[in-house]
């Protein structure tokens, strides 16, 4: 009765935030009583009232830890049935992007296992995409925190993008070394280590939000921040300008690694690339020869070759009767192709476990039609979640190409469960087609017709899909 009581009290009042802030009261009150069921309870009320409120959040998760005698598993085994149906529920929200659906599915699922990373982290995605970034920091903490799944990179990732992005710049260098950890073939995470320590000594230092020179930190201070995130005791810079700081700093230790790479990271995020490149190559040779540094200096010209093509498109366009600017761009287009398809071929070798390199590889092979190099590729590929759905489909299109028509089918058909309209509209309409193209061939007039039908009901102009539905319908 206690809980139907105080229901029917909160019905009275208009409020959502004050209804939310009763039913906090009474969480409390059940916590102090040790009461955790009912505490438990009333902070999830709370917390689908006023989904941004951080403290609530957080007593909802405190209240599920200790309901659990703080066990790190919560209810066990006999509610897998039940946190199955909730993660189907979950996967449909997130195909049809229902933030506050996707939010609160995921906590229903966190009253059964409060500590469970996939769901702690979605709920952080979803707060996040509602810039509830309090709120989505906290959730990342306790996927990646006891109980949750600290070695997933992926989690770690995700976090430390996160702290970046809502510009934590001191918290998202500690993450992004926690990812180095994990992994220390990691060069991106390693530049971003970097980075973020450099902006962190920048903010810091009072550049962004000084209002006149007189609110600048003075310049022994910027260099107490600057020798606090590389580690190294270098004497005071005398600039206030972050490029001047660092080139004083080198010239005072010229074999610091760190230092080149803060200034070339500050050249690149200043477009200034030829600049970039030559320091990350100083800091080549400094490292005797580092893999890490040496793909930061691969990814950097990948995006120069972009930069030219981009140029020489602009061209083209602006003369479009100029056939040796058109040659250009088709030169420099498979320059760049070349020149991913090698960078991407050592990769998958030196991360054999890393799916999303070898689908960008078997991109690159498909776009040569060499199908036999792109297959094997694909399959790796689909195991990996994030492009499980364009591998399947892309595997269908290779084995279209190399004449396999039944093994075509079965990749198109394994992708479609996965595949929403509303999340990729071209690819759905794409492997209906091929499908639908498939079954033609194979005089299944019904499953054709099926196919087709799925398309019109989206695209009713799309490709040929009108004529072949009347013909097989003669």
């Amino acid at each position: 009765m206690q809980v139907d009581n105080h229901y029917q009290k909160v019905q009275k009042m208009s409020s959502a935030e004050d209804i939310a802030k009763l039913c906090w009261q009474k969480g409390s009150q059940a916590i102090n009583s040790e009461n955790f069921d009912y505490a438990t309870e009333m902070f999830h009320k709370s917390v689908m009232l006023v989904p941004n409120n951080l403290a609530y959040r957080q007593s909802l998760r405190t209240s599920a830890f200790k309901k659990y005698k703080n066990n790190l598993k919560g209810a066990g085994m006999m509610s897998r049935p039940k946190m199955m149906k909730i993660k189907a529920k979950l996967s449909l929200a997130k195909s049809k992007k229902k933030w506050d659906e996707v939010d609160k599915i995921a906590e229903e699922g966190l009253l059964i296992n409060p500590w469970d990373s996939t769901l702690n982290a979605t709920v952080g995605d979803a707060c996040h995409r509602r810039d509830y970034n309090t709120v989505a920091v906290f959730a990342y903490q306790v996927a990646v925190g006891p109980g949750g799944d600290p070695e997933n990179i992926n989690l770690q990732r995700e976090f430390a993008q996160l702290l970046q992005t809502n510009e934590q710049f001191q918290e998202a260098a500690v993450v992004w070394k926690r990812v180095h950890k994990l992994n220390p073939n990691d060069g991106d995470a390693r530049s971003n280590v970097t980075a973020c320590e450099f902006e962190h000594a920048r903010v810091s230092a009072g550049f962004d939000d000084a209002s006149s020179t007189r609110d600048v930190m003075p310049a022994h201070e910027i260099s107490k921040k600057l020798r606090a995130t590389s580690g190294k005791q270098n004497t005071d810079a005398p600039g206030m300008d972050p490029e001047k700081d660092l080139q004083h700093a080198i010239r005072k230790d010229p074999k610091s690694i760190e230092l080149y790479l803060k200034l070339a990271e500050l050249y690149k995020d200043k477009g200034q690339l030829e600049q970039a490149k030559q320091t990350y190559q100083q800091a080549y040779e400094l490292s005797d020869s580092d893999q890490n540094i040496k793909e930061l200096i691969e990814d950097l010209e990948l995006k120069e070759l972009e930069s030219e093509i981009k140029i020489a498109k602009n061209d083209a366009q602006a003369s479009p009767d100029d056939q040796e600017l058109k040659k250009q761009v088709g030169k420099l287009s498979r320059t760049l192709l070349d020149r991913e398809i090698k960078v991407f071929a050592e990769r998958t070798v030196r991360y054999p476990q890393n799916k999303r390199i070898k689908f960008d590889l078997a991109k690159r092979y498909h776009r040569l039609k060499r199908w036999s190099d792109a297959i094997p590729l694909y399959q790796q590929a689909s195991l990996d979640p994030r492009v499980e759905v364009e591998s399947l489909a892309s595997l269908g299109k290779c084995f279209l190409q190399d004449n396999k028509p039944k093994l075509a089918e079965r990749q198109f058909v394994k992708s479609l469960p996965k595949l929403s309209y509303e999340e990729n509209e071209e690819l759905f309409k794409d492997v209906h087609y091929y499908l639908g193209r498939i079954y033609e061939q194979a005089k299944q007039p019904k499953k054709s017709e099926d196919h087709y039908g799925e398309i019109l009901a989206v695209d009713y102009d799309y490709k040929d899909v009108r004529t072949r539905l009347e013909k097989l319908s003669e």
